[in-house]
């Protein structure tokens, strides 16, 4: 059981590191022959300038904010990338602007799914944590029951973990309201500002800021999801070790 556990988590992270080296050296040979490609593309580079000159000149922006609005309230039902409303975003507004609407709007989103857990229940996320096998991420996601401000800031930080589940977790463990949304905010800040930097910078996919930001994403997605995918492995190992020697001491009664 031990060898095969361990045999799973390096495949898993074999397989997270060929696809994050081959995605990095498929944009580092983009950025090198980035000047190549913008002569290359210039009919697209053209077309998308023109398409961010329309949209500059929009006099529609009040409508447009109420739009985006409506995806984040969509959001908050449906499996929305919350990356893809930030790009909008970023795309209409200018830089700063487009901050502090994703910000505000994110705000709402956090809030809402906070309520639907304090009423309903941590939904998937809690049965995730009671399942036995890895119930020593309960005990530390829990954190004897009033929710660990660490674990909650990492997950705003790892694109692989669901926003909408998490805050939910917390809202049904009630959680400090205020810390809960400025933790889950700050948390979230570093993909934020990426996130609506590639929308202000969208119309020239060719340029090497726009490379650099794809490479930034990549590199930490891949890195974060390492990182989880070694440490479930360990802590999955050591928790299997601990039960079966209580088991052999006929302390409890363990079926694996």
């Amino acid at each position: 059981m031990k060898r095969s556990k361990r045999h799973q988590t390096r495949l898993i992270s074999f397989i997270i590191i060929l696809i994050t080296v081959a995605l990095l050296i498929l944009l580092s040979v983009c950025l090198y022959r980035q000047p190549s490609l913008e002569v290359r593309f210039n009919a697209v580079t053209s077309w998308l300038s023109k398409l961010e000159n329309a949209v500059v000149d929009l006099d529609t922006h009040i409508e447009i904010l109420i739009c985006l609005f409506a995806l984040y309230i969509a959001k908050c039902q449906l499996p929305i990338p919350m990356g893809v409303l930030c790009v909008i975003s970023g795309m209409v507004f200018s830089l700063p602007n487009a901050i502090i609407i994703n910000v505000t709007f994110l705000s709402f989103f956090f809030i809402v799914k906070y309520i639907e857990g304090w009423w309903i229940g941590g939904g998937w996320a809690m049965m995730i944590l009671n399942i036995r096998k890895i119930r020593f991420l309960k005990q530390w996601v829990m954190f004897k029951g009033t929710g660990n401000p660490y674990i909650l800031v990492v997950s705003r930080l790892v694109p692989s973990i669901p926003l909408g589940m998490i805050s939910k977790l917390y809202g049904s463990m009630h959680y400090d309201f205020m810390y809960y949304l400025v933790l889950s905010v700050l948390g979230f800040m570093p993909r934020l500002y990426i996130y609506t930097r590639i929308g202000s910078v969208m119309y020239n996919p060719f340029s090497k800021e726009f490379i650099i930001l794809i490479m930034i994403i990549v590199a930490f997605t891949g890195i974060t999801s390492l990182v989880f995918n070694i440490f479930y492995g360990i802590r999955s190992r050591q928790m299997t070790q601990t039960l079966l020697i209580y088991s052999q001491k006929q302390k409890y009664k363990i079926v694996l």
